[in-house]
């Protein structure tokens, strides 16, 4: 299992693959939020719970990453690979909890 997490951390592709999802997944965002679903005041009651939930998680990803910061000072791809996706992981988050809330009834 590490040496796969080590293969992947250090591709240049996987690190390309991964600052592209992220791009996606921050206009996928950016579009809801500047949608007129997102403008109206349920649209702004979503983008503050998705944004509560993928600001809980920057912080557990934050707190998680000093556990491989020896592990990622080896090699200067992985470490921007590891930033790169604690950024997705958080993007994530927010555009999954965007699907989610908008399907459920708030007041």
């Amino acid at each position: 299992m590490q040496n796969f997490l080590e293969l992947l951390f250090d591709s240049q592709i996987a690190l390309r693959g991964n600052v592209i999802l992220g791009c996606i997944l921050l206009a996928i965002f950016i579009f809801y939020f500047f949608s007129k679903e997102g403008r109206d005041e349920r649209g702004r009651k979503i983008i503050a719970i998705a944004a509560l939930c993928s600001f809980v998680t920057l912080f557990v990803v934050l707190n998680m990453i000093p556990f491989f910061v020896t592990w990622m000072m080896d090699n200067e791809i992985r470490l921007a690979n590891v930033i790169q996706s604690a950024y997705t992981i958080v993007l994530l988050v927010a555009d999954i909890a965007i699907l989610i809330v908008r399907k459920l009834k708030i007041n």
